[in-house]
């Protein structure tokens, strides 16, 4: 194998998993630094027929971040490169800019980009791309694709520019071999793939049909791909003016049932952020504590004096229906608004530091139901929970009807995977009875990629084989995410008997990873660390 590439076991196990719950080992492990280094390793993937999987920070909980081929680590490629036109307010930047980066450069000029995921400290731009990641201000700004302006793909046959609202090389193998197969099948099979799609405000399961549709735009396509159509080598985002004033509430609720009525009061007064904690989550924090449910709502104006009105407007609405509300205004005790929004925020980290036993799991942490369905899921998935003898976490995006969940099993006991897969499959016909979707912005991945046709469709898998056809003829790209290549998610998991073994001190290092949020730390000095 090329000497490009790094095969040891030492550097391969570090690559071994991601957020989520897999472990897979790869065969080699690439990380460039420039375009010459990528394509050399492009090619010796070809020569020794790997399979490539493209990774940023790693965080990502789908599985799409881990593979049995060649793992391609672009976290160091190009590394800083960001080209921003203030007067056009875009930004041009490399696939492995951390989010963070990118807030700062745009920040003197009075921009930024608006999204808000948890991991923005370390998640690449290409990550957010290829999830069609979203987070806290979705509710409002939408997710990453509302921003993404264009972007290079390369599938090995050379660059492919893609810009919104623009034609698309004609001559390039990809787009003669998508217009020649794929669209007239998306065509011909346009009213029974939207006939089925999830009427949900969030949905990242699978190729967007939907938005293709709507657009007519390759781009929209390749956004939310996971890297199965290609390696995303620049990418331009629109950015957005920032809003100088902001002001937060906290809603304490008795109970979790009051969820849905508390949200559609607060959604047409315009926040910018409406998430909840619920008492599962909350007990995590303080055992005492016993509210049914905490609800954390920002609002931002350019009018200081506005703001203040239009939060005591919030404030009344809620005291109304009962709540207990306070409300901080950044301006006057910006550290309050820093601290109500750092629990929020260390939600995964603090759980995945638990040393009792239980194991925090990904397993039904995506799922996202139409408005006025919230409370019934909550239930559903509570319910769920219960009765398979599994704690479980709580926690999400409440104006989106989003919600994170994250089992805790106690993987000591020798049933826990089975009690596992009883709540996946549960709750999965929950959400399907709902109108809901699995994955509302995490996307398919391996995890849920055997749900694609479940909730979507024959025909709309029919048409998403025949972009991926179109995008990847030999199958090398990311094979097995949102396209399955085996019945059992379950399989080839992080914990439990059955998990790949890794040199000693690694397993250790890549779950400090997980419990300290240290995602943005290079995985080449993982284990030396400590």
């Amino acid at each position: 194998m090329s000497d490009i590439l790094q095969t040891d076991l030492a550097t391969r196990a570090r690559y071994a998993q991601g957020g989520g719950i897999y472990r897979i080992i790869p065969a080699a492990v690439g990380r460039p630094h420039d375009r010459a280094a990528l394509h050399a390793m492009l090619a010796a993937a070809r020569t020794a027929g790997l399979a490539i999987t493209i990774r940023g920070a790693g965080s990502a909980m789908g599985g799409g971040n881990v593979g049995e081929g060649l793992v391609i680590d672009l976290s160091a490629f190009e590394a800083g490169r960001c080209q921003l036109d203030a007067g056009r307010r875009r930004a041009t930047a490399s696939p492995g800019l951390p989010l963070a980066q990118l807030q700062a450069a745009a920040r003197p000029w009075g921009l930024h980009c608006p999204l808000d995921p948890s991991s923005a400290r370390w998640a690449t731009l290409g990550g957010l791309v290829g999830t069609n990641a979203a987070g806290a201000r979705t509710v409002r700004d939408g997710p990453m694709r509302r921003w993404v302006e264009a972007l290079v793909l390369d599938n090995g046959e050379g660059p492919l520019t893609l810009a919104r609202g623009v034609a698309p090389d004609a001559a390039h193998p990809v787009v003669r071999r998508f217009h020649a197969g794929a669209a007239p099948l998306l065509a011909a099979h346009r009213a029974a793939v939207l006939a089925r799609w999830p009427a949900t405000r969030k949905n990242t399961l699978g190729y967007a049909l939907d938005a293709w549709y709507t657009s007519g735009d390759l781009l929209d396509l390749v956004i939310g791909a996971e890297g199965t159509l290609g390696v995303i080598t620049d990418v331009t985002v629109r950015l957005a003016p920032l809003v100088e004033h902001q002001g937060t509430l906290r809603i304490t609720l008795t109970d979790r049932a009051a969820v849905e009525t508390a949200v559609a009061v607060l959604q047409p007064l315009d926040p910018v952020r409406l998430e909840f904690l619920d008492r599962t989550f909350l007990q995590v924090v303080d055992p005492a504590e016993q509210a049914g449910a905490v609800l954390l709502v920002d609002l931002e104006d350019d009018d200081p004096d506005r703001l203040s009105t239009r939060l005591a407007a919030a404030a009344a609405a809620m005291r109304a229906l009962g709540p207990a509300v306070v409300v901080v205004e950044q301006g006057a005790d910006a550290a309050a608004c820093h601290a109500l929004w750092s629990v929020r925020h260390g939600a995964s980290p603090r759980l995945a530091a638990l040393t009792d036993g239980r194991r925090s799991l990904q397993v039904i942490e995506d799922g996202c139901v139409p408005p006025g369905r919230l409370g019934a899921y909550l239930e559903a998935v509570a319910n769920a929970g219960a009765r398979h003898g599994v704690d479980l976490v709580m926690f999400g995006h409440a104006g989106d009807r989003h919600v994170h969940v994250n089992l805790l099993p106690d993987v000591t006991r020798p049933e826990w995977l089975d009690r596992v897969r009883a709540i996946y499959a549960e709750v999965s016909d929950a959400l399907m009875a709902l109108g809901g979707t699995p994955a509302g912005e995490h996307g398919a991945g391996r995890l849920r990629a055997g749900l694609v046709a479940h909730f979507l469709g024959s025909d709309a898998v029919a048409c998403m084989r025949a972009v991926h056809a179109a995008f990847d003829p030999d199958g090398r790209w990311n094979p097995g995410v949102i396209l399955p290549d085996r019945a059992d998610p379950f399989e080839r998991l992080k914990v439990g008997a059955d998990a790949a073994p890794l040199p000693p001190g690694v397993s250790e290092a890549l779950q400090r990873v997980e419990a300290e949020a240290r995602w943005g730390d290079p995985r080449t000095a993982l284990v030396s660390q400590g």
